[in-house]
């Protein structure tokens, strides 16, 4: 027998967290690029994440950055799967506080840069009424059991992950002349993933003639036990006929064998029983069928009924209670080198970032076998969606980063930043099958500041990210959308040790619809429907700016 799967979670990854930048990415790293959106050629102190090539531009001494965003994003799955209750599922992802930290000491040729950052995640998603893979196969019982009365249902849910990948950043970067500079240096990646939640009170509404409402796993094993017995009585019914089978009867039909037996009154009502019982079970023309080709039809019903009272008792396990309660971890390197030229008196800068591939595996810690159950194996043990201790690949994607700052006019920087990220090259997009992404993710970035005076600035920038994926990586709780990202912001310098940066920015992504299918309850009878994805997502972010013994 196949494995049952009769309520598929899904898996919750990293990028369901992600707020800008690649599938795994988080490009929003500090208060300048929130009012900006572009610093891939930077040469201020955000630097060390964006262009640490750039950071021989600055002064000697202490260069110091420290900034936080407040981000809310909101996520909308519709599905027009037919019996559910509700067709719409919101969920909220927060971080009300997602901090970078960078220092840079400088002195002559030399700078070397320390950075801390969120690379990924940096939030937490909550879904209060779970997400439509969680409630569909529910949902899906209503037309399973519709001959049992049943026209609804209701369950207690809910969903919420945390996810977040720190990255502490170390490097070193060397003049070579007055146009070149290179960096080189790494990351250090550790990644925390913890998702909890339950699927509660299922309970399955039935007409008054039924008996009324009824939990579902209390349903589903009173029809297993009585299927069973069905089976039970079907197979001693097969077995009860070896001597009609091995007597000249077992290979007349049963029509014949009636007639024949017209003398013998208890075997003729024996086979008449025999013949309509196959009748009711929905054999056609079973009067024709021989008695040992009954006797075959006997034994075929009692092992489908078997089948199917295992199948029930294996859904009446997943609709039952059950809690969540994971966490994954893992970490990995990824090595950086970067150039930076300028030209024109250093009025046009162009910052060049390569961050190679950092190979990563994600294990799962699972309490008290809390991991979601998604299936039963043919033995009857489950199958968990986490099993403790599985170790699941989570490469993040090598990347490159073209950044161009030109003043325009004294008052007036233009600036422009492409980012590629290879996602094709990782592990997890490379044994996908069937594959998963089509395109590698990029975005591009361009943003103005105006000097009003000396010590005020004021920015704006947009920002348009494309998506490679299909559809076979959307999934409710992870999903990747082409996006179009507003900022506006400034910054104020307060004397020539201290600066202000103030930023905002709305991203709005565009909605993406699939055809979808779910097959009810193994039974063959497929229901065709769709799902839609879509997001917004809003944050502010204030930083500050430090120079100290800056010349």
């Amino acid at each position: 027998m196949k494995k049952i799967s009769l309520l598929l979670l899904g898996i919750l990854l990293s990028s369901g967290f992600i707020f800008a930048g690649g599938l795994t990415h988080n490009s929003n790293q500090s208060a300048a690029w929130s009012r900006l959106l572009s610093r891939g050629a930077t040469v201020d102190i955000d630097a060390v994440f964006y262009n640490p090539a750039g950071l021989t531009k600055l002064g000697d001494g202490f260069h110091i950055s420290i900034s936080s965003q407040s981000i809310f994003q909101t996520q909308t799955i519709t599905s027009t799967f037919p019996f559910l209750n509700d067709q719409k599922y919101t969920g909220k992802v927060t971080a009300p506080v997602f901090p970078s930290v960078y220092l840079s000491y400088n002195k002559g040729k030399f700078a070397f840069s320390f950075g801390f950052m969120p690379m990924g995640g940096g939030g937490s998603a909550k879904f209060d009424r779970g997400v439509p893979m969680m409630e569909v196969p529910i949902a899906s019982l209503v037309p399973a059991f519709a001959d049992q009365g049943v026209t609804g249902y209701t369950v207690d849910m809910e969903f919420e992950g945390t996810s977040v990948y720190w990255g502490l950043q170390a490097g070193v970067s060397y003049e070579i002349n007055d146009n070149l500079s290179v960096f080189a240096g790494a990351r250090y990646v550790m990644a925390k993933n913890t998702y909890e939640g339950y699927i509660k009170d299922i309970t399955l509404i039935r007409d008054e003639d039924f008996g009324g409402p009824i939990r579902a796993d209390t349903m589903m094993t009173e029809l297993s036990q009585f299927t069973a017995g069905a089976a039970a009585a079907f197979g001693v019914t097969a077995t009860q006929m070896d001597p009609l089978v091995n007597s000249p009867l077992g290979e007349m039909s049963f029509d014949d064998a009636i007639t024949a037996s017209a003398g013998d009154p208890l075997t003729q009502a024996t086979l008449i029983a025999l013949r309509d019982g196959l009748t009711l079970l929905g054999t056609e023309n079973a009067g024709s069928l021989t008695v040992q080709q009954g006797q075959g039809a006997y034994v075929s019903y009692s092992e489908g009924y078997a089948a199917q009272s295992a199948q029930l008792a294996a859904g009446a396990a997943l609709m039952g209670d059950q809690e969540g309660d994971i966490k994954q971890t893992g970490s990995g390197i990824t090595p950086i080198i970067g150039a930076n030229l300028s030209f024109m008196e250093d009025d046009l800068n162009i910052g060049l970032r390569y961050e190679f591939k950092t190979s990563l595996e994600l294990e799962n810690e699972v309490k008290d076998n809390k991991g979601f159950i998604i299936g039963m194996n043919p033995d009857g043990t489950p199958i968990y969606m986490f099993p403790d201790g599985e170790k699941t690949n989570a490469d993040l994607p090598a990347m490159l980063s073209v950044g161009v700052d030109y003043k325009i006019i004294d008052p007036l920087r233009i600036s422009a930043t492409y980012h590629s990220y290879f996602d094709k090259g990782t592990g997890w997009a490379e044994d996908a099958d069937p594959k998963e992404v089509d395109n590698n993710f990029w975005e591009l970035g361009i943003g103005l500041e105006y000097n009003i005076n000396d010590n005020f600035l004021i920015s704006g920038g947009y920002l348009h990210a494309h998506t490679g994926v299909n559809q076979y990586y959307q999934s409710n709780l992870s999903f990747s959308l082409t996006s179009n990202t507003f900022a506006v912001g400034g910054a104020y310098r307060i004397n020539d040790t201290f600066r202000i940066n103030l930023g905002t920015y709305l991203t709005s992504y565009d909605k993406q619809e699939y055809p979808m299918s779910y097959e009810v309850m193994g039974s063959g009878t497929i229901i065709d429907y769709t799902e839609s994805y879509l997001k917004e997502t809003f944050a502010v972010a204030i930083g500050v700016d430090i120079s100290l013994g800056a010349k």
